[in-house]
């Protein structure tokens, strides 16, 4: 479970991911991107500067 507090200390989000990933794997291996990234990368976003 991520937890992180901005360095003016006036935002402290915490969320909690299923450790299983979902990304499908490309033939030699490396992760593709999945909407929920996006997703999770908005969360951080708007948590961290509103």
């Amino acid at each position: 479970m991520p937890a992180i507090t901005r360095t003016d200390g006036e935002r402290q989000p915490a969320h909690v991911v299923n450790p299983q990933r979902w990304n499908e794997l490309d033939a030699s291996g490396t992760p593709q991107p999945h909407p929920i990234d996006a997703a999770l990368a908005a969360l951080h976003h708007v948590a961290m500067h509103g």
